[in-house]
């Protein structure tokens, strides 16, 4: 009696995602870094198959929305941003609306006070330990 393996379209997915990441790194190594094509693809498969082992039985999730990545012309726009006078001439050198010029330095400057100030009222904490000890009983 002989088994057929049966591939299923996760299977697929997820042997497509793993063969991109080799070539990916493999062509960034190339490009960026001056390696051996060789050399390069070798350390893409090495990579491929330490994701695979590594993250095994795991479901993994990569947000599409590049909202909360910080990008180089976001903080070169917040770092120049000195005046409302400074949101026309930023507007137009790098081809947005002044609304837009607005936004990105609003998202940016919280995001620089969420990484440099601890919260207040962390919400991860328990608010029944606090009352109690308020408590008169």
């Amino acid at each position: 009696m002989t088994f057929k393996m049966v591939e299923t379209n996760a299977d697929a997915k997820r042997h497509e995602l793993l063969a991109d990441v080799a070539d990916q790194t493999a062509r960034l190594l190339i490009q960026k870094h001056k390696l051996d094509p060789e050399a390069a693809a070798e350390v893409g498969n090495d990579l491929a198959d330490f994701l695979a082992t590594h993250w095994n039985g795991n479901q993994i999730y990569i947000n599409a929305d590049a909202q909360y990545l910080l990008s180089k012309r976001d903080l070169e726009i917040f770092n120049r941003f000195k005046s409302p006078a400074d949101a026309d001439l930023l507007a137009r050198e790098f081809g947005i609306s002044f609304t837009r010029v607005y936004q990105i330095n609003k998202r940016v400057l919280a995001a620089m006070r969420r990484a440099k100030q601890p919260e207040l009222f962390p919400t991860s904490a328990p608010l029944e330990k606090p009352l109690k000890a308020l408590s008169k009983d």
